[in-house]
Formats: structure tokens, C-alpha cells, sequence
């Protein structure tokens, strides 16, 4: 039988692994593996300090079978009789300062990287009944398989808690493919329907709700900021009432884990890299917080249809499913009207409780986020809820590599250095306003910098190592001076993998699954540059880098050489002023970029076969045209003469020959400016690229100052920030949302502050919710000076018009009342 594995996990007790799941036929299983054994590997020179270490522990030496990363030879390797004896193993090797690839590893995680199992098994043997799952398989045959077709059942939990006492006051859960939905509601109440039950104590409705989950018998349970709130909540109020906190499939109680800093590794350096989100353990079980992934993973395919400037449920479902919770309101708003409605009508107060869970769900199913999490795991090997990490996503898929090459992996230094992973390069743009542009960018840069130049870890070591050998093998230097072996590497071999697959996704119609195997080869970068990855070095991300400069700087300069002006640069992409006409069309621009990236590329592919005899796998391709492209300049200042890096606004011409405004990097796409600033901006530019004048401009400014201190632009004055952190931790500088915040009388409290600028300052507009608040009069001088007149200069002075008449002779903008302002 076919299934996919949701969780596995050791019984230190019976030193055998359980894997736990579900079967293409839809019947969940557990599956008893007692003959594997755990192991570690040690270098030799180590071998006598380890065996008086590790003398009370039971284990034995076997034949060497992985040779060290560093190629410095075979490896020893301990298997151990007791799955007990081999994580103490790990621990004592460690504080002993003995190095050891893989000691750190639990042992489910060293199974599954010894059988290469990414989720999806084959399996094989007897079988009977079970208690809580439908089959249990004992001492199967397991294999991993690439693929299986499994449907996982996932069950979305919502509570509703007293904010003064803590107590829950109702519980909602809701199970995919329509299994059930209930809620239950802490009153005196006779039951309405057959979803709504009434209990008299909160420790009866705890029972039943936790025996609820486990007759859903899910996979997965999920809930919006579940990990954060809810299941803690549970884990709390369980144990006040003494009652056992049991979601899983086990008789064991679920276990929460608060965000820290795991500090049994010791040493500053890799504290630092142990810092840990809150988790949950749920025997047999996957528990995921919907909020995470929906902020973690891609989003449409990249496209940002659902893309929401809060993360609240309320907002998420709006902009995903049209629709929203049952009480929309937040804050101090929201908790009045829930607990009137609690004190009302406990069954609606339950029905609302329940569409939160429900609507959870939903947005799983309509965004396919679920769907592109468990494709993500299939193809690293993680576990579900760590499907969008970069880094445990990178080590384990790279381990697994590296086994199949009889190759231990690198041991975790704690003493190492990594400066982390440097930008990519931005060329100096060059402000003003221009016509007929087109965009050219490198299709997928970093990865196939990696693929043309072998960058690798591995291909990284065995370059070290023959340098040292004096062998005479020439390798692959990159421009930071990081040499790599001309072997082909791990990396490379994966990224072509990925490319295939995600070439046959696009072919499919599939993008928001290509969009998984982008991210996941655009990530190997970042996590080339990071401490907190055991791969990760200066030297390996700066390769990465350095190349990219080396032929973002070829290419500026082929077009430079053509006779054509660059108008700016960034990572990846340029702008080139093409010189054609306005009458040039979408398809004669197409034309022309299509012919220039042609040879660009041919020149590309022969300087990289010159320089390195290796055949080139980049492909700069014409993305876009602009009718009109415009670059502010840094500073609002006439002369300045220097671009905005990372910001530009341009005329986009589509392929049916409309023109549409597209901002970048501007206040116009910046959360933090008030909506007028991002409205207007994007209105001046429609002004200025459809061939508005200097007066036009200044009038068409004028009006907007005018309504403005008419009070009719209100509602596009407040300003919507997010604090990171509670306001009472502020205290070397206090910033407006700060202040708003604390005048709302928030304490250990983080999240979005909504206020408005007033003669007073900083006041909150409203409580969180959709209440306003009453605040002191509006100080239009601050918006005209801080909103309006720096992005009307901004464009003016990009556009070559006089900005002094956009410069006020003082503060008060408004003192000639019904005169023209300029």
C-alpha cells in the first residue's frame, strides 16, 4: 500500500519508530519499525576519547560508510542498541567538544535521511485493525517512492476565550472534504441544531471538544495565529481543569513549546542560531498555523491576488473569499460586541466562532496553499509544518544528497564567521523623465549562476581539497576569488531537477506549483548566507554575488557599446532607453528586445566559454516595455543628479496597447504613507506620462491641497502602522504609532496602530476596529508638508520642471484661505 507519512516519531521505551499517516484509499495508518537502529559517525582520530565518553552507553563500531565532507577520509560509525543510549550520545560527544556530523539529529530525522523518504512510502506486510487508526502495519517493509496520491484530512480549530478571566467560552471546529462541524459553547442552554451543543463547565466542554478531534481522526489541525493563541490557551485551560490535553493518536498529552532560545548547544554563536518559534506536538498529527503559511508561503503563484496589507482573519478573507467573519469588527470594538453577543445569544456567539474555523479552511482550499505545503515537504523531506523553512528545508534535502554519495555532512561549527548574504548589485540610476523603455532581466539569476559555475558546498570542499593536493586540476574561480571544483555538484544537480519539474508545472497550467520549485531555488542563496544553516559561508553566497555584478556589468556595458543609454540597474534587471518612437507598438518593442537579449545572450554564452570553458546557462530576456519610464531623483532638490535606488514609476504598454500606471519603491506602494500619498502619487504620474503640463501639474496639485484643508480628504489621512513590539518596550525613542499606542492604553500588545496627524500630534483614529475614535483637529499643514508637496516635487523635479514653485514660503500652506496656494 501507498501513503504519506504525517508524522514520525521514536518510543524510547519500545527503542522501535512509529510512522504515522494516511493511505491512498483514505484509511489512516501506523506503521512499527523496531529493526533499524540509530547511528552516528565520528572521525577515527577521535575513536579512544569517544569510547570513554561514551563507555555506559551500549553500542558498536561498525565497517566505515561515509567519508568526511572535507574528504579527510572515512568516517566511523556507531549504531546503538538503544534509541535512549544514541541521544545521549549526541549530547555527550558534544559537550566533549568531539565533532560529529550528525549527532544533532533526532532520531526519526536520521531515518528518514538514511531511507531518503520525503513523505510519500510504499509498505508492505502484515496488518490488523487499530484503536485510533484504521490499520496498523507491524515491522513493514518501508521504501521511499516519489509520489503518492493521498488526500489528508485536515481539521481547522478556533476558541473563544473571556478576556479578563481566560476562560473558553466556546470551541469551533471545522474538517475538510465536509467530515464535521461543530461547536461548543460554555452555557446553560438547550442544544438548537446538531452542530451547537451547550455545556455547564468549561471542563466538560474541554472533553468533549478534544474527543471531537480525535473521532475527526485528522492529519492535520490548523487554525488562524493558532500556535500563538489558541493552542496554548488549550494547553492552559486543560491543565487548570485537570483535563488530560490529548489531540493525538497516541495516549500521550500534546505538548507546547513557547518561542525561545534553546540553549543546550552553548556558546553565543549558536544561540543565536537556535532561536525557536513556538511549536506544538501532537502524536500522530501535523499542527500548522494557517497565519504562518499564508505569510511564509507563495501567494497565487507570486501573483498577489491575495496579498492583504494586515494579515487579520477579517482582512484575509476579504481580500481571498469576498467575505469575512460574522463580527468584522477589532480591538476594543470587536471584544464589546462579542461579549453583548455572548451574554445575548450564546448560539450565535457560537456560530461565529465556528465560521472562523471555517473560513480557515476556505482560504487554504482557495489559495492552494495546503496543497503547494504538502508538494513543498514531498520534495525536501521535512516535515508538514516546516514545509517553509529555507534553512531545515535546505539541510535535509542537501543531507539526503550527500548519503546517496556515501558522504557525511559538514559538522555544525559553532566558532565559524558568516558575514551573511550581501545584496545584489544596483547601478546608478539616472533621474528624469523618459520615453519608450524597455526592460530586459535575467530569467532566475542566482540559480543558474549556480548551475553555470558549480557553486556548491561540496563542489567548494573538493576544490580545497585538491588545491592542497597540488593536483593540477584547474578549477572554477569566481570573481570574490572562491574556487570550486569543476565535478559536478550537488546544487547544480538538483536546480536542473527543479527547473524540469517546474518547466512541466508551467506546462500543465500549474503556476502556483512552478512558483514552489522558484522560491525553493531562489532560496538556496539566502541560506548560503546564513549562520543558522551548517552550509552556510561567506565565501559561498559572496561567489553567488560576485558573479551577478561580473554580467550585470557585461551586459550594461554590450548595450552601452550598441550606443544605448542604461538608465539603472538592480540584481537581476535593466532598463534601456531604446531610442524608438512613440509609434512603436507592443509588438515592434517585443521585436526589438527580443533581437537585442538574442545576442546579448550569444555574447554572454561566448564570454563564459572564453573565461571559464563552461557552457553558460544564463538567458537575459526583454521583459516589458514602458512608454514613459521616470526616476525621482534622490533628494527633492533641483540638481541633485542623483536617482532614487529602487524607485521608479513608468507607462506600462501591454500587448493590447494599453498604457497603465506601475509604481515601484514609491510612496505609492509603501504601507507606511497615508492612502492620499499613494493615491495621488500614482494620479501625478498618470498626469505627467499621458502628457500633462507644468501648469496642469500645478493646478491638479493645487486642487488637492484645496480639498484638503476643506476636510474633504479625511478619510485618506491615517496613517496605518504595525508595531513589532509591545509600546512599553520604546524607550530610547518614542515613533507616532508608539504614541497612539499608548493613548489607546496598550501594554503587551503588538500589532497594526491606525491614527491621524493632529495640532497635537500623533492620536489614535480609531480603537483597532471599524469605531472611530474622537481626536484633536487635523493638522493639514503636516500632510501638505510631509504627503502631498514631497511626492509633487519629487515628480516635478524628475519630470525637468521648476520645483521652487512647489517649495511654501513657510508653514502655514492654508493662510490665504479661497486664493490659489501657488
Amino acid at each position: 500500500m501507498r501513503g504519506f507519512v504525517v508524522h514520525c516519531y521514536a518510543d524510547f521505551r519500545k527503542d522501535r519508530l512509529y510512522l504515522i499517516g494516511r493511505l491512498e484509499d483514505g484509511r489512516s495508518f501506523a506503521a512499527a519499525e523496531g529493526k533499524w537502529r540509530p547511528s552516528l559517525h565520528i572521525f577515527e582520530s577521535e575513536k579512544e576519547k569517544a569510547r570513554i565518553i561514551l563507555s555506559s552507553l551500549k553500542y558498536e563500531t561498525c565497517p566505515p560508510v561515509l567519508e568526511a565532507f572535507d574528504g579527510s577520509g572515512k568516517l566511523l560509525l556507531l549504531k546503538f542498541f538503544h534509541y535512549r543510549d544514541y541521544s545521549n550520545a549526541g549530547k555527550l560527544l558534544e559537550q566533549a567538544g568531539i565533532s560529529t556530523p550528525d549527532g544533532d539529529l533526532k532520531a526519526p530525522d536520521a531515518y528518514f535521511i538514511q531511507r531518503h523518504i520525503k513523505g510519500p512510502i510504499e509498505l508492505e506486510g502484515e496488518t490488523r485493525p487499530g484503536r485510533v487508526l484504521d490499520l496498523v502495519f507491524s515491522e513493514p517493509e518501508i521504501k521511499s517512492i516519489d509520489e503518492c496520491n493521498v488526500s489528508l484530512r485536515i481539521a481547522s480549530l478556533d476558541i473563544e476565550t473571556d478576556v479578563d478571566e481566560g476562560t473558553i467560552l466556546a470551541t469551533g471546529m471545522s474538517v475538510s472534504r465536509g467530515k464535521s462541524s461543530l461547536v461548543r459553547v460554555l452555557a446553560q442552554n438547550e442544544p438548537t441544531n446538531d452542530k451547537i451543543f451547550f455545556h455547564p463547565t468549561e471542563a466538560s466542554l474541554l472533553e468533549a471538544f478534544l474527543d471531537d478531534i480525535r473521532k475527526a481522526d485528522p492529519d492535520v489541525i490548523t487554525g488562524w495565529n493558532f500556535l500563538d493563541f489558541d493552542f496554548p490557551r488549550l494547553a492552559e485551560r486543560c491543565a487548570i481543569n485537570n483535563v488530560p490535553f490529548n489531540m493525538g493518536r497516541s495516549m500521550e498529552e500534546s505538548k507546547f513549546f513557547p518561542s525561545s532560545i534553546d540553549e543546550s548547544d552553548g556558546g553565543e554563536t549558536v544561540l543565536s542560531r537556535r532561536r525557536r518559534s513556538a511549536a506544538a506536538l501532537v502524536q500522530g498529527r501535523q499542527v500548522l498555523d494557517a497565519l504562518r503559511i499564508f505569510r511564509s508561503g507563495p501567494r497565487a503563484g507570486g501573483g498577489g491576488r491575495w496579498d492583504s496589507s494586515s494579515y487579520t482573519l477579517e482582512a484575509v478573507a476579504q481580500s481571498v473569499l469576498g467575505e469575512g467573519k460574522l463580527v468584522s469588527s477589532a480591538g476594543e470594538g470587536k471584544i464589546a460586541e462579542l461579549k453583548e453577543l455572548y451574554k445575548t445569544d450564546p448560539a450565535r456567539f457560537g456560530e461565529y466562532c465556528l465560521r472562523d474555523a471555517e473560513l480557515v479552511l476556505e482560504i487554504l482550499e482557495k489559495t492552494g496553499l495546503f496543497r503547494l505545503t504538502m508538494e513543498r515537504a514531498s520534495l525536501t523531506g521535512v516535515s508538514l509544518d516546516k514545509a517553509w523553512t529555507s534553512v531545515v528545508s535546505f539541510e535535509r534535502i542537501y543531507g539526503m544528497e550527500l548519503r546517496r554519495r556515501s558522504v557525511a555532512p559538514v559538522p555544525l561549527d559553532p566558532n565559524r564567521s558568516v558575514s551573511g548574504a550581501a545584496g545584489g548589485t544596483v547601478l546608478e540610476p539616472l533621474p528624469g523623465l523618459f520615453s519608450n523603455v524597455a526592460v530586459f532581466d535575467f530569467r532566475s539569476l542566482y540559480p543558474t549562476i549556480i548551475l553555470t559555475f558549480n557553486i556548491d558546498p561540496w563542489a567548494r570542499e573538493r576544490a580545497l581539497a585538491r588545491e592542497q593536493a597540488v593536483d593540477g586540476e584547474e578549477s572554477i574561480v569566481a570573481p570574490n576569488g572562491a574556487a570550486f571544483s569543476r565535478e559536478r555538484g550537488i546544487l547544480p544537480e538538483l536546480i536542473t531537477g527543479y527547473f524540469a519539474a517546474r518547466r512541466r508545472a508551467l506546462d500543465a497550467g500549474d503556476e502556483e506549483a512552478s512558483f514552489v520549485y522558484k522560491i525553493l531555488m531562489n532560496s538556496f542563496y539566502g541560506v548560503l548566507g546564513t549562520p543558522s544553516c551548517r552550509y552556510g559561508r561567506t565565501e559561498l553566497a559572496g561567489a553567488i554575488t560576485s558573479f551577478a555584478k561580473k554580467w550585470l556589468h557585461f551586459s550594461r556595458d554590450w548595450f552601452t557599446q550598441k550606443g544605448y543609454r542604461v538608465l539603472y540597474g538592480d540584481t537581476d534587471s535593466l532598463f534601456i532607453e531604446t531610442g524608438l518612437g512613440d509609434g512603436t507598438d507592443y509588438k515592434d518593442f517585443l521585436e526589438w528586445g527580443n533581437s537585442n537579449a538574442g545576442e546579448l545572450n550569444a555574447s554572454l554564452t561566448e564570454k563564459v566559454m572564453e573565461e571559464y570553458a563552461l557552457e553558460s546557462f544564463m538567458e537575459l530576456r526583454f521583459e516589458k516595455p514602458y512608454r514613459r519610464f521616470m526616476i525621482p531623483p534622490l533628494r527633492s532638490i533641483a540638481g541633485e543628479g542623483r536617482g532614487r535606488a529602487k524607485g521608479y514609476g513608468g507607462y506600462l504598454l501591454d500587448s493590447q496597447g494599453g498604457l497603465s500606471v506601475e509604481v515601484k519603491g514609491m510612496e505609492a506602494v509603501r504601507s507606511d504613507y497615508t492612502p492620499l500619498a499613494r493615491r495621488i502619487q500614482v494620479e501625478f504620474l498618470g498626469m505627467v506620462f499621458s502628457g500633462g503640463g507644468e501648469v496642469e501639474f500645478i493646478d491638479q496639485v493645487n486642487n488637492i491641497l484645496r480639498e484638503l484643508k476643506l476636510g474633504k480628504l479625511d478619510s485618506e489621512l491615517i496613517y496605518r502602522k504595525r508595531l513589532s513590539r509591545a509600546p512599553e518596550t520604546y524607550t530610547a525613542s518614542t515613533p507616532p504609532q508608539v504614541k497612539a499606542a499608548r493613548a489607546l492604553g496598550w501594554k503587551n500588545r503588538r500589532g497594526v496602530v491606525e491614527y491621524v496627524w493632529t495640532l497635537n500630534g500623533p492620536e489614535p483614529s480609531s480603537d483597532g476596529g471599524r469605531q472611530p475614535l474622537p481626536h484633536s483637529p487635523l493638522d493639514y499643514d503636516h500632510y501638505a508638508e510631509s504627503q502631498v508637496l514631497p511626492t509633487a516635487r519629487s515628480i516635478a523635479a524628475a519630470a525637468g520642471w521648476n520645483i521652487e514653485m512647489l517649495h511654501s514660503p513657510g508653514k502655514d500652506f492654508f493662510r490665504d484661505g479661497q486664493q490659489e496656494l501657488f
